[in-house]
């Protein structure tokens, strides 16, 4: 896609991904046989209201805080790709009448402007042709649309160069994500509730969820190809509020209601000697449901209107995706088999000996761009 290399790089190379809460740093070299090598890699703390929706709001603490890491890690490639997340990134499903790849591209330039609503001068936008469909009869193109606002792709850019970082690539999350899952997953183990459970569904779609702070991001991929992505405004920063409120803390004490979100999740039943504890639960409930009620919505979206086929598997990744409970809560309610990504393994990445694998599903968007 348009997320392209700009130049030629060396072996070894940086990727960095900027959260609203945590910024990821990932040394790299692609091996011979073209299997992914992670060298090491580092985790900062955004500082606060630097970033919003992906936009940069303060360039020069952001670019402190990964010279801190760069400094602490010892990464040092001089060359980097980056991830562009938030809100400003706008992506389609349409259907187009059969003609050929040329006459898509011709028709693409010209009609643009009528699937997005955007002024393509502030735009860099991008396609791909998934494939094939028939609907009522006839049959039509699926093509997926991309959409980044050049601001946001030159922010990101000139962080890069503020670092004395060559620019590889800039890439997206939906993007990311996929080339990451791409790789052959192996399950390393099930557990029994999985192991019992036939799913509702079976197919080649598989969706991943991606927790973050302050956003819930869906990715939905068919025989391993993005077919559809939303971002969703709520993330586990919100459920910290839900136990504050629940809890009648202070604004101040929100470090406590983080502290008993990571405690106690989601627990299942209630414990009548805690009630401390399930208080919690049911707050962050709350805002896991409406999660994922927003979940189903798109899942149904994307079969009905984007002639997509019924979600067989789910992947969940991000920091939010460490909530206890969560994997199994929503194994219950999707009727389909629910895996975190630490619990599996990436055949054609490979880690450094003694690095921490725990992390890993903080480093999805990281280790994607990298591939």
């Amino acid at each position: 896609m348009f997320f392209m290399a700009l130049q030629l790089f060396a072996s070894s190379y940086l990727t960095i991904d900027i959260g609203f809460r945590y910024i990821k740093i990932i040394q790299v070299k692609k091996k011979k046989n073209g299997d992914l090598y992670v060298s090491n890699y580092g985790i900062g703390d955004t500082p606060k209201d630097c970033i919003k929706n992906g936009a940069i709001k303060d360039k020069d603490k952001v670019v402190a805080e990964i010279k801190k890491v760069l400094s602490e890690k010892k990464l040092d490639s001089k060359e980097a790709k980056i991830v562009v997340s938030g809100t400003n990134i706008i992506t389609r499903i349409i259907m187009m009448d059969m003609m050929s790849d040329g006459e898509i591209d011709a028709k693409m330039k010209n009609e643009i402007s009528t699937y997005l609503p955007i002024n393509m001068d502030e735009y860099v936008v991008d396609y791909k042709i998934l494939g094939v469909v028939t609907e009522e009869g006839t049959q039509k193109k699926k093509v997926f649309i991309t959409a980044v606002n050049k601001k946001i792709i030159n922010s990101y850019i000139e962080i890069l160069k503020d670092l004395h970082l060559k620019p590889i690539s800039v890439d997206i999350p939906a993007n990311s994500v996929a080339k990451f899952f791409q790789k052959d997953i192996v399950i390393k183990e099930l557990e029994s509730s999985v192991i019992k459970r036939t799913p509702k569904v079976v197919s080649n779609t598989a969706a991943v969820l991606d927790f973050g702070s302050e956003t819930t991001i869906i990715n939905i991929m068919k025989d391993k190809i993005p077919e559809f992505n939303r971002v969703l405004l709520v993330g586990s920063s919100n459920i910290d509020q839900a136990i504050r409120n629940e809890l009648n803390l202070l604004p101040s004490e929100m470090d406590k209601a983080e502290r008993y979100k990571k405690m106690y999740g989601l627990a299942k039943y209630k414990d009548q000697n805690n009630e401390l504890e399930w208080q919690c639960s049911e707050a962050a409930k709350s805002v896991i449901d409406d999660i994922l009620k927003n979940v189903k919505m798109n899942f149904d979206f994307y079969v009905n209107r984007c002639a997509g086929e019924p979600v067989s598997k789910i992947y969940i990744v991000g920091g939010g995706s460490q909530l206890k409970g969560l994997k199994g809560y929503i194994e219950d309610i999707f009727g389909v088999p629910v895996y975190q990504i630490s619990n599996v393994e990436i055949n054609g990445i490979e880690f450094q000996a003694g690095l921490d694998r725990d992390k890993v599903s903080f480093l999805i968007n990281a280790i994607g761009v990298a591939l």
